[in-house]
């Protein structure tokens, strides 16, 4: 019976433990956090911002979700914000990403700095003239980030963010790398996602079929060299299986350059911009169709027609 009272004394204590502890803990949590906050509250009142740097790494290392964290954190970004656009003002790219890279230790999944590395990698950098990849490492680093978290469903807070404008310059600045590197299958692959990625970005989708243009000329260019090497009169005869082949892979190779310098025509007609440069793509182009067509161009402006039709403004 003894025995019975000295179990029911021991389970009766261990219930209130148990059902007390936890209150008791949170009781204290919640002490320890209202002190670390009052600590940085206090220091940071009086202007002595170690102390309250330190009060602040130390509140959001132990209270990560507490009532304050994203205030604490937000101050804690704060100079180093200032210190990202100060080093974007000054076009120091060594430093955007070294500062960049300690404000996502402090907020890993901020889209707005992941993105803002890539991007102005290819404003300063990639898409600048003369065009510089000494950062190319890094530009594909955070433009795989900043993808990932777009397709996470994180978004940019504090502005207006395009979902598809930011994906579509992302490819872009992959592909800007790629053909850097002499990956020009998938610098075109790169550049054909980047516009299907915003096809009513004008900006994006004329500067990409530029660019495709451009790798597809060389190739061409290619091909005409090989087959006007022949003798002239072996060309008019167009008999042997060598000559053939010849300007088999010159219609080949002209094809997709027709493509993507009729598409910027068309594109820039529809949308009525980039005259000047429209104009001269339009000369090159008849060039190379009239190449393809043994001289005969009259089909072009059908095709550019019903091109245009594609990139005319939705109603």
């Amino acid at each position: 019976m003894k025995s019975f009272h000295t179990f029911g004394r021991v389970a009766l204590i261990l219930a209130v433990c148990l059902v007390y502890t936890p209150s008791a803990r949170a009781q204290e949590a919640s002490a320890d956090e209202t002190v670390l906050y009052q600590t940085w509250f206090g220091a940071n009142s009086q202007g002595m911002q170690d102390k309250a740097l330190e009060a602040a790494q130390a509140y959001l290392e132990k209270f990560p979700k507490g009532q304050y964290a994203a205030y604490l954190k937000n101050w804690l970004l704060g100079p180093k914000l200032q210190a990202f656009n100060a080093a974007l003002q000054a076009k120091n790219t060594d430093e955007m990403i070294k500062v960049g890279r300690d404000i996502l230790k402090a907020d890993p999944e901020n889209l707005s700095i992941h993105y803002g590395i890539a991007f102005n990698l290819r404003r300063l950098e990639l898409a600048a003239s003369p065009a510089n990849f000494a950062h190319a490492k890094e530009a594909i680093e955070f433009s795989n980030s900043a993808l990932k978290l777009i397709e996470a469903g994180k978004v940019i807070e504090g502005g207006k963010f395009n979902k598809d404008a930011s994906t579509a310059i992302l490819y872009q600045i992959q592909a800007l790398v790629a053909v850097d590197a002499k990956n020009n299958e998938e610098g075109i692959a790169l550049y054909t996602k980047s516009s299907a990625s915003d096809p009513g970005n004008v900006g994006v989708v004329a500067y990409n079929l530029l660019a495709l243009a451009s790798l597809h000329k060389a190739p061409y260019d290619a091909a005409v060299g090989v087959y006007r090497a022949f003798p002239e009169a072996d060309r008019q005869a167009a008999t042997s299986p060598e000559v053939k082949a010849a300007l088999d892979a010159v219609y080949a190779k002209a094809d997709p350059l027709i493509d993507a310098w009729g598409r910027f025509v068309a594109l820039t007609r529809a949308r009525n911009v980039a005259a000047e440069t429209r104009e001269q793509v339009l000369g090159s182009l008849k060039t190379v169709y009239g190449t393809r067509y043994a001289g005969d161009v009259t089909g072009l402006e059908p095709l550019l027609t019903k091109l245009q039709a594609e990139y005319a403004p939705k109603p």
